[in-house]
C-alpha cells in the first residue's frame, strides 16, 4: 500500500495536488498503521449502528418535534452553528460559514417540500437544536463499501452553544434513529470530525461504531 501511494503521489504532486486523503477501514490496525507511517492522520470517522427497537424518551427538559415555518430563523442560526463550531479549536476547519440569508432561503425551500426526517429540539419553548435524517443514498461521502444497504443517514445535527448540556443533541440523534426504524431501514450511518470533541463523544455513546476513517496529509509542512 505504501508503495502504491508513493507511485500515485508522485503524479499528484507534479500536478500541484498537495492535500491527500484516504478512506480506510477503521477495524484494520495494519492498514491504519501503514497510512500513519506515510504521514497521514485521522480527520473524519464514519460510524454505523442498528436502528433502535423502541421509541426513545428525551430528557424532561427537551421537547422533540417536527419543524414549522415559524422555526426558519432558528433553523438558519443552527445551520451556521455547526461550521462556526468546526472553525474553533481543536478542529480548525477551513470550511466556509453560510450567511443567514442563504440559510433562511434554503429552509424556505426545504419546508415547502417533504419534511420527513427533520426534527427540532426545544428547551423552555425555544428551538435550540435540529437534526436531519435522509436515506444514505443521498450522501456523496458514503460510497462503495462505506455505503451499507438499506441504511438511513444522520446527515446533520447541531445545538446552539448556549443550550448545550441539556441532552438536546443526544435526543435529536435518537429521534433520527427512531425515524430510520419507522422508515424501514436496517441501520443508521453518520460521520464526524474526530477533532470535534462534542460529536466524537456523543455519537459513539449513541451506539455508533467506527467503520471507516478518512485520513489526511498536507504536504510541505
Amino acid at each position: 500500500m505504501r508503495d502504491l501511494y508513493s507511485l500515485a503521489a508522485t503524479r499528484w504532486v507534479d500536478e500541484d495536488r498537495t492535500a491527500h486523503y484516504a478512506l480506510t477501514p477503521a477495524y484494520h490496525p495494519g492498514v491504519l498503521d501503514a497510512w500513519y507511517r506515510l504521514g497521514f492522520g485521522q480527520q473524519h470517522a464514519h460510524g454505523i449502528r442498528p436502528v433502535p427497537e423502541s421509541a426513545p424518551t428525551p430528557p424532561a427538559s427537551v421537547h422533540i418535534r417536527g419543524p414549522r415555518r415559524a422555526d426558519i430563523d432558528s433553523l438558519a442560526r443552527l445551520d451556521l452553528a455547526l461550521p462556526q463550531h468546526q472553525g474553533l479549536a481543536p478542529v480548525f476547519s477551513a470550511g466556509t460559514v453560510p450567511t443567514l440569508d442563504a440559510a433562511r432561503a434554503e429552509w424556505e425551500d426545504d419546508l415547502a417540500g417533504d419534511i420527513d426526517g427533520i426534527f427540532v429540539a426545544e428547551v423552555d419553548g425555544r428551538v435550540v437544536g435540529s437534526a436531519v435524517g435522509v436515506p444514505l443514498e443521498k450522501s456523496g461521502s458514503h460510497v462503495g463499501p462505506a455505503r451499507p444497504d438499506n441504511a438511513g443517514f444522520l446527515g446533520f445535527a447541531a445545538v446552539l452553544p448556549e443550550a448545550r448540556g441539556h441532552g438536546a443533541g443526544r435526543a435529536l440523534g435518537e429521534a433520527v434513529g427512531w425515524w430510520a426504524a419507522e422508515s424501514g431501514f436496517d441501520s443508521v450511518v453518520t460521520d464526524w470530525r474526530v477533532t470535534n470533541l462534542l460529536s466524537s463523544r456523543t455519537w459513539p455513546r449513541l451506539g455508533y461504531e467506527s467503520t471507516f476513517v478518512r485520513l489526511h496529509r498536507l504536504l510541505g509542512y
